[in-house]
């Protein structure tokens, strides 16, 4: 394992280095996965629907904008097999397969 340093400053013209490693260990970045926009969007609609929550309520449940969540909620008026076939793709993907903006063109 190699060591870490970083600039430390004592005043205006004095730096010095310290080692950041000293105590403390690496920890792995977890992988990142993605979501199926479809089942993200049903389960956005469900949540809405079990609580009688209004897009401005599950906006901010979720901490993104209304707008967001009627651009997600949108997804769900593409035709029937379409939804089928990326629903079926399954979800927590290792790459994107299907993003929203591909489904709304």
């Amino acid at each position: 394992m190699g060591h870490f340093w970083r600039l430390g400053r004592v005043s205006q013209r004095t730096f010095f280095w310290y080692d950041v490693t000293i105590g403390s260990t690496t920890k792995k970045k977890p992988k990142k996965t993605f979501r199926n926009p479809i089942i993200q969007a049903k389960e956005m609609r469900l949540e809405m629907d079990l609580h009688d929550m209004s897009k401005a309520q599950l906006a901010r449940k979720l901490n993104i904008t209304r707008a967001r969540v009627t651009q997600m909620l949108n997804l769900l008026k593409l035709p029937e097999e379409l939804k089928e076939e990326i629903e079926a793709m399954g979800d927590q993907w290792d790459r994107r397969l299907v993003t929203e903006r591909m489904l709304r063109s």
